[in-house]
């Protein structure tokens, strides 16, 4: 489905072992920044399967993943991505590499940027200590259907639980922990009362 091709660097180049995840190896990825491959076909998947109609994806970073869900998008016939970045020169080449695809490469601050429509699915891969200020900034936006993935969740970043953790606490959140090197985490939107 993408046009990503899997290159040769193994993940374990960039992730050490650990508990969740002992054979790093077995994953590749571009560079110690890009989403590995198989996550990003992954989140692809995980579109196919969800059919939305808007997705939001925060750090694009060179488009592996932008690329990806606007190739699933494609597939399914209809839905669009906005995909924020806050480096011009990033935001540029995945832009370009992303044409012809029902992206749009934004280049601006996730915190002040601001949807026209309900958010079906989003993945935050931003920096790590805003994806969750990023999810309460866009819960407006998100409703009972809504599926948001967050990266960098593996058991070696603090991300998880000193970020990720507190949504749970607070009930926004139900995470399922998937054990990729970096480690991802999937979850439908609780949105309480408000729904």
């Amino acid at each position: 489905m993408s046009r990503t091709v899997y290159a040769d660097t193994t993940e374990g180049r960039f992730t050490a072992p650990t508990v969740d995840c002992p054979y790093p190896e077995r994953w590749t990825s571009p560079d110690a920044y890009a989403t590995e491959h198989q996550v990003t076909a992954l989140v692809a998947a995980m579109v196919v399967a969800l059919q939305p109609d808007f997705v939001l994806e925060t750090g694009t970073y060179l488009g592996d993943t932008a690329d990806a869900i606007g190739e699933a998008l494609l597939a399914n016939g209809s839905g669009v991505l906005v995909s924020l970045e806050l480096d011009e020169q990033r935001a540029e080449a995945a832009a370009k590499r992303c044409a012809g695809l029902p992206v749009s490469v934004r280049c601006g601050d996730s915190l002040t940027w601001t949807p026209t429509v309900p958010i079906d699915f989003a993945f935050f891969d931003s920096a790590a200590d805003i994806r969750h200020q990023e999810f309460m900034r866009f819960l407006p936006w998100m409703h009972h259907g809504t599926v948001v993935g967050f990266h960098d969740t593996g058991p070696q970043h603090v991300f998880r639980e000193r970020y990720l953790a507190p949504l749970e606490a607070a009930g926004y959140i139900s995470p399922l922990y998937l054990p990729t090197p970096r480690g991802v985490c999937f979850s439908r939107v609780n949105g309480g009362d408000r729904w």
